[in-house]
C-alpha cells in the first residue's frame, strides 16, 4: 500500500461474510497527531486540502467550528456565501458521481462522461459561483433531464409509482432517445437500475440534523478516543445497527420520503439525482442545512449537510485562543462504511451467486465512501 493510499484509507468488502464484518479497513485517526499545538487558523484551509473530496463543505464546517470555539457568531452575509458555497459544491460533487464515477465503476469509457463533466455550470472555472447556480437550470434541460428542473421535480413527484421507480423509468427512456447528450449518465443508470433495484438496505433511522443531540456526540466523542472512526448513536454503546446518512435523509425530506430513499441501492443512488435537480431548482437554496454550537470556553462544534452526508467538525483550542488542543471530524463515511452499519449488513446478507462481486461494487456506489473500494470475496 502506498503511503497516499494508507492516509486516505481503503475499504474491503466481504460479500455473504456471516462469521464476521462484510466491512474491514478503514481511514487512519492522523487528524489526532496532525492538529494539536497548530495555528488554529490554518486548519480550515489544511482540512480543506487533505479532504480533497467534499472541500469546501470540510473548509466551511471548520471555520463554523472555529467561530463557536471563540463564542463569535456568523454574520449574514458570512451565511449567505457559506450557503452558496455548500450548495454549489454539492451539485459539482454530485454531477461528479453521476458523470465520472457511474460509467468508471461500470466498465464503460469515461472520456464522453469526463466532457459532459466539464461543461457542466458548477465545474466550470470560468464563471463565479453565481454565475454557475444560475446557468444550472437551463444546462441541466438540455444536457440530461429533457424538461426544466422545477417540470421534472413536479412530473416525478406526481407518478403513480414510487417517486424513485419513476426515476428508473425516466432514465430507460431517456437512453432511448437518440438525441439524448453522448456523455448523459441516463445510459449508466438505466443500466445498473434492474440490479440496484434488487439490492435492499434497509436500516435504522438514517442520521438527520434535527434528531441530533450535539452536545451527546460530543460527549461521545470525548469519552472515545475511537469514537470517530466507529461512531454510533449516543446513549447506544451496543447498537444492533448504525444509522447511515446521505441525500437520501436530508432535514429538508419528510421522514416518509427519506425511509422510501433509503430502502434500495437504486433509491440511494437516485436520491443523489434527485437532489442535483433541487439544488438548481427554485428551493436549492433551502435545500442543505447547516448550524454551529458553543459546547464551552474554547469549544465548539459545526455541522453541514453535504454531499454524501452529515458532516461534523469539533475543535478545542488551547487557553490562548489560538493553538489547537484537538480537531475532530466525523465525516459521513465512518457511519456508512460502519462495520454494524446498513452497507454491512447488506453486503453481509448477499447470497453466493455469479453476480455477488458485482453487486457488492453496486452496493458501494450506492453508499458512496470516500475512500478506495476492493471487493474480497469470503472464502
Amino acid at each position: 500500500m502506498t503511503d497516499a493510499r494508507a492516509l486516505a484509507g481503503h475499504l474491503r468488502l466481504h460479500p455473504g461474510r456471516r462469521d464476521g464484518p462484510a466491512i474491514s479497513g478503514g481511514r487512519p485517526d492522523w487528524l489526532a497527531r496532525l492538529a494539536p499545538g497548530r495555528d488554529a487558523d490554518t486548519l480550515p484551509a489544511l482540512l480543506g486540502a487533505l479532504f480533497s473530496l467534499c472541500a469546501d463543505a470540510h473548509r466551511d464546517c471548520a471555520r463554523a467550528a472555529l467561530r463557536a470555539a471563540r463564542g463569535q457568531t456568523e454574520s449574514a452575509a458570512e451565511a449567505a456565501v457559506a450557503a452558496q458555497a455548500l450548495r454549489l459544491g454539492t451539485a459539482r460533487e454530485h454531477l461528479l458521481r453521476l458523470g465520472h464515477e457511474l460509467p468508471r465503476r461500470l466498465g464503460t469509457s469515461a472520456d464522453a462522461g469526463a466532457a459532459w463533466l466539464r461543461s457542466s455550470p458548477p465545474w466550470r472555472d470560468d464563471l463565479d459561483p453565481i454565475a454557475r447556480l444560475a446557468a444550472l437550470p437551463a444546462w441541466l434541460q438540455r444536457h440530461l433531464l429533457g424538461s426544466s428542473p422545477a417540470d421534472w421535480l413536479r412530473r416525478h413527484a406526481a407518478a403513480p409509482c414510487d417517486r424513485l421507480e419513476a426515476v428508473a423509468h425516466w432514465a430507460q427512456e431517456q437512453a432511448g432517445h437518440r438525441e439524448v447528450d453522448p456523455g448523459s449518465p441516463v445510459h449508466a443508470l438505466a443500466a445498473l437500475a434492474p440490479l440496484a433495484r434488487t439490492l435492499a438496505t434497509p436500516g435504522p433511522a438514517a442520521l438527520r440534523p434535527g434528531t441530533t443531540d450535539w452536545a451527546a456526540l460530543a460527549r461521545a466523542m470525548d469519552a472515545d478516543a475511537g469514537f470517530c472512526r466507529l461512531p454510533h448513536r449516543p446513549g447506544d454503546a451496543t447498537p444492533a445497527g448504525v444509522p447511515d446518512t446521505g441525500p437520501w435523509c436530508r432535514e429538508a425530506d419528510p421522514p416518509a420520503e427519506a425511509a422510501q430513499a433509503g430502502a434500495s441501492a437504486w433509491s440511494r443512488i437516485g436520491a443523489r439525482l434527485v437532489e442535483l435537480v433541487r439544488l438548481a431548482g427554485p428551493d436549492g437554496a433551502r435545500r442543505l442545512q447547516r448550524g454551529a454550537l458553543a459546547l464551552g470556553p474554547g469549544d465548539g462544534l459545526a455541522w453541514c449537510e453535504m454531499a454524501r452526508g452529515l458532516l461534523l467538525h469539533r475543535v478545542r483550542l488551547e487557553a490562548d485562543g489560538r493553538r489547537v488542543a484537538a480537531w475532530q471530524v466525523l465525516a459521513p463515511t465512518e457511519w456508512n462504511a460502519h462495520p454494524r452499519g446498513t452497507l454491512a449488513q447488506a453486503l453481509a446478507a448477499l447470497p453466493d451467486t455469479g453476480r455477488q462481486g458485482e453487486a457488492a461494487r453496486l452496493l458501494a456506489l450506492a453508499f458512496d465512501p470516500c475512500v478506495d473500494v476492493e471487493v474480497t470475496p469470503d472464502a
